[in-house]
């Protein structure tokens, strides 16, 4: 299958808004072994989109429309589709009282227009939208898929992943993801370890992907059930874990303040001269259980002036243990580009360092992610 994805709104030429439906069907249609070959942008032209189609049934066997599909006049997607079919566009009568049950809901008058968004291809497939009014389509002709997706991203993702996904599965098997989750390591180092594997991905895919501060690799099984995928995708994650493990916090929905949370299981404090109490503010949100008992900025007033960054680091990570009558006390300070970070429990004392731009914005948020990966290897 080889898919040409069209995206349907002059709100996209005129750079109002960036097509991010384009990059999540590709991620979605890759995953399942299938090729996004094309993107294209069209604006609410009708006779330029029409010639995109035409000209997108040549040369493609799956034709991906997103947008154009609401209630207002410049919304031409599936008329011109149609035209372009020689088809009528008929009433979906289910999607028709779902559009008037939610005006009936809302306490507000249905306008007409709004049933223009229960029309749909004759003879297609209806797509339905549980997240807004407009249902999707996919209409099948001569060895040949159109499928029509809404604009608004909440509402065209989980119809693509739940509604149109089952009807491009092969031989009606399940596909499966398990997403790592990665911090204080770097998108093109986390490629340059796991080269190989990506390289030579068949089934399952291995797509890494970049987060904010943090690296995921999401890795995808297509297989006769869920357990199936499990048993193709774990042997993957442990060369992955193998290789990069260490900077490897969980997976799937998971957040790295919690995984933290979950390894300290004990009394804590924080003394914090790096991330202006970010990093306090990050852990305490994912404290359930009261360990967290507080912070202190940076100061000589806490700590006299050592010129001995270790020291400073122990005597810190001390004070605010003993300050707060915990079980382990963390400093974080920084001395010009380089980070420091320390912890105090009991009689133990650790201590690691890792260099960050001095840029104040990249000294503060950046660190936060390299010391809450470096306290969960310590402490796990």
């Amino acid at each position: 299958m080889n898919i040409s994805i069209i995206a349907v709104g002059s709100e996209l030429l005129l750079g109002q808004i960036a097509n991010t439906n384009g990059q999540y069907l590709s991620k979605l249609f890759n995953s399942i072994g299938k090729s996004v070959v094309e993107h294209t942008v069209i604006g609410d032209n009708p006779k330029r989109l029409e010639y995109v189609i035409k000209e997108g049934l040549k040369r493609f066997d799956t034709l991906v429309l997103t947008g154009g599909l609401g209630p207002t006049k410049d919304d031409l997607t599936k008329h011109t589709v149609a035209n372009v079919l020689g088809k009528q566009l008929v009433t979906d009568d289910d999607a028709l009282q779902y559009i008037k049950n939610y005006f009936k809901e809302q306490g507000q008058e249905m306008t007409p227009n709004n049933k223009q968004q229960a029309l749909v291809i004759e003879g297609a497939k209806v797509l339905k939208n549980n997240y807004g009014m407009a249902p999707g389509m996919l209409y099948e002709q001569n060895d040949k898929k159109i499928i029509l997706l809404p604009g608004p991203p909440r509402e065209m993702q989980p119809m693509a992943k739940n509604e149109l996904l089952p009807y491009l599965m092969d031989d009606d098997k399940v596909i499966f993801s398990e997403q790592l989750r990665f911090a204080g390591i770097g998108e093109s180092k986390v490629e340059t370890e796991l080269m190989d594997l990506i390289d030579n991905q068949t089934n399952p895919t291995i797509a890494p992907l970049a987060g904010t501060h943090e690296v995921y690799i999401r890795l995808t099984a297509n297989a006769d059930s869920v357990d199936e995928c499990k048993t193709l995708i774990q042997p993957i994650k442990e060369k992955v874990l193998n290789r990069i493990g260490t900077y490897y916090y969980g997976s799937d929905d998971i957040v790295i303040e919690q995984s933290v949370m979950n390894a300290i299981n004990k009394t804590f404090s924080v003394y914090d001269g790096v991330t202006n109490g970010a990093l306090y503010t990050r852990l305490k949100t994912h404290d359930e259980d009261e360990l967290l008992k507080g912070h202190l900025p940076d100061s000589d007033i806490f700590i006299s002036d050592m010129s001995n960054n270790e020291e400073k680091v122990k005597k810190a990570a001390n004070y605010v243990k003993d300050l707060y009558k915990t079980d382990m006390g963390i400093a974080l300070i920084h001395d010009e580009a380089q980070v420091y970070l320390g912890i105090v429990s009991h009689d133990e004392f650790k201590i690691d360092s890792f260099k960050m731009s001095l840029n104040r914005n990249m000294l503060q948020n950046r660190s936060q992610n390299y010391a809450l990966i470096k306290l969960l290897n310590w402490v796990k």
